[in-house]
């Protein structure tokens, strides 16, 4: 009897916490009010700088149509980034980056090239899009780039709507892109983190620019207006106000960063070599003010620099604008 007295003994004191070796779970520390661990909040987002929420999932690159039969698109207002470049027939193409918005239409979606491909993996990015020129697949297929085709192997996350014409015509959503790029193995990539974010921007300098003229073609041109009440940019295509076709809201940012690159028309076709390494001359645009600028690419990502410091975006929504050497800019 004493020896089973002496066991119980011995496992009843194994099983009462002793000293400072216990800690209360968490539930018991909320419920007794005493300090835990201070939660650190998440990072802000890497292509805005804004409070960033929800579970991790990679950033997605949408080639967006930019032809007049194109006009309004779905969803450019929701994305993070976009970045504007001559295509063929002297009009541009978007490609739009997608981090913070996981939800909603986009398109109508067009093919891939070489430099947008560029712009892609700067940011680790998930290419969207609808076919491309034959180098542009064949660097997608033998780099192994993750590629979401909407008119080959994955046209079943896209569809074709019936109030447009082929090939303006071509849909898709956010929310099915990520599934789409969870299914295929895209879904724990990480966005790099380029862009430095600071509440006042570069904006301690620079001149009057409530108006912004561009000229990338004297087939085509773009603009923005800026708007003293929201603090944003108000993007205009042909002189006419650019909106969201679901919406019918006005695409609205808070940087345009506009810079001149070297192009070269390549082929019959006019499809073009575009220089996206620079170094090269700019001007970024942010509350009203235009600051002259040198732009680079770091690791395949267009920044805005002086001496070679980069300059802070303001949190939010940025436009850039990749002018030919022969592309004018005008602002007062």
């Amino acid at each position: 009897m004493r020896g089973w007295s002496a066991l119980l003994l011995a496992v009843t004191l194994l099983l009462l916490p002793v000293g400072c070796g216990w800690m209360p779970s968490k539930t018991e520390r909320e419920a007794t009010g005493e300090p835990g661990e201070a939660e650190q909040p998440p990072p802000p987002d890497p292509l805005t700088g804004l409070p960033s929420e929800g579970p991790a999932h990679p950033t997605l690159m949408v080639m967006v149509n930019n032809h007049q039969k194109a006009r309004p698109q779905s969803g450019l207002n929701r994305a993070d980034l976009v970045v504007e470049i001559l295509a063929e027939g002297e009009i541009t193409r978007f490609a739009a980056f997608y981090h913070s918005r996981t939800e909603g239409k986009v398109g109508p979606v067009r093919s891939l090239r070489p430099y947008y491909l560029e712009l892609g993996r700067g940011l680790n990015a998930v290419a969207v899009h609808a076919g491309g020129s034959t180098e542009a697949l064949e660097e997608v297929r033998t780099s192994g780039w993750p590629s979401l085709d909407g008119i080959h192997q994955d046209a079943r996350y896209f569809r074709r709507e019936s109030d447009r014409r082929a090939p303006h015509n071509l849909y898709t959503d956010l929310g099915r892109l990520q599934e789409a790029a969870r299914i295929k193995g895209y879904g724990d990539r990480e966005t790099k983190r380029v862009y430095r974010f600071d509440e006042e921007g570069a904006t301690s300098e620079g001149e009057p620019a409530a108006e912004i003229d561009l000229v990338y073609h004297r087939l085509y041109k773009a603009g923005y207006r800026y708007d003293e009440e929201s603090g944003e940019y108000v993007r205009y295509t042909q002189g006419e106000k650019q909106v969201d076709r679901e919406t019918g809201e006005p695409l609205t940012m808070d940087n345009v960063l506009v810079i001149k690159a070297k192009h070269r028309v390549k082929d019959a076709a006019g499809r073009r070599e575009v220089d996206l390494k620079g170094p090269g001359s700019g001007v970024l645009f942010q509350r009203g003010k235009a600051i002259p600028i040198q732009w680079e690419s770091r690791g395949g990502v267009i920044v805005p620099v002086r001496n070679g410091e980069m300059l802070p975006l303001l949190p939010g929504k940025t436009w850039i604008n990749v002018l030919p050497e022969d592309g004018k800019v005008a602002y007062r």
